[in-house]
């Protein structure tokens, strides 16, 4: 089926956000080839776009005529499939279309990220408790445990600012780490002390160093053990 009634088409929500840039690449191709038959843009009947909304985008701005079909059943979890198959999705987009179906541990995750101002990444790592394959569990969409510790442990690293690594990935896995195992006390002598830790490339580098603060002038039975 063809059309030019743009207006048919509406967008769903748990999609991935539009790229300019990849608009502008189809918008290269269709000038010369126009719109391919063999990749129309799939919508639900009431005109939802499961997948072509970046060549839905190209031929509105070149007022061409669009092709597309229908899909009926499982629209969201075709959409999600389709698109992955096609430009590989990032974890946000999977995390950003999650959390638009509702699922509430993605809409949690994305207000900690947009509160703490940490990349997505390191809001993972803090966020995410008791699992060995993050990226896989995000991309199939699972509910996972949210760590109980994730606030204080991200209010402390925000309070570790006078370092200029407080925000690298090895800092904040090492502190994410120990942060259950510490007094109020012990984490603030960390966290004095923190001027005299050089930058690692790995956590388990910090740690030692963390145990180096507060063991400091300590007996050897009295000494604390976090590696």
């Amino acid at each position: 089926m063809k059309t030019k009634n743009y207006s048919f088409f509406s967008y769903v929500k748990s999609n991935r956000e539009i790229k300019p840039a990849n608009v502008a690449k189809i918008k290269n191709s269709m000038e010369v080839y126009g719109f391919m038959d063999g990749r129309p843009i799939l919508c639900t009947r009431a005109g939802e776009v499961i997948d072509g909304q970046h060549r839905l985008e190209a031929a509105k701005e070149l007022n061409i005529e669009v092709i597309y079909e229908f899909v009926e059943e499982g629209a969201t979890e075709k959409m999600i499939v389709l698109n992955a198959t096609q430009t590989n999705w990032a974890l946000n987009d999977y995390i950003n279309s999650y959390a638009n179906q509702n699922i509430d541990c993605y809409r949690k995750l994305l207000k900690f990220q947009e509160k703490y101002k940490f990349s997505m990444s390191n809001s993972i790592s803090l966020f995410i408790q008791g699992t060995k394959s993050v990226s896989s569990d995000i991309r199939a969409g699972k509910i996972f445990t949210i760590n109980p510790y994730a606030e204080p442990v991200a209010e402390f690293i925000l309070n570790c600012s006078h370092v200029p690594y407080y925000k690298e990935h090895k800092f904040i896995n090492a502190i994410n780490t120990v942060f259950k195992k510490l007094t109020g006390e012990q984490l603030r002598k960390i966290k004095t002390n923190l001027i005299s830790v050089p930058q690692f490339s790995k956590s388990g580098d910090y740690i030692i160093a963390f145990e180096n603060i507060l063991n400091k002038s300590k007996r050897e039975k009295d000494r604390v053990k976090l590696s």
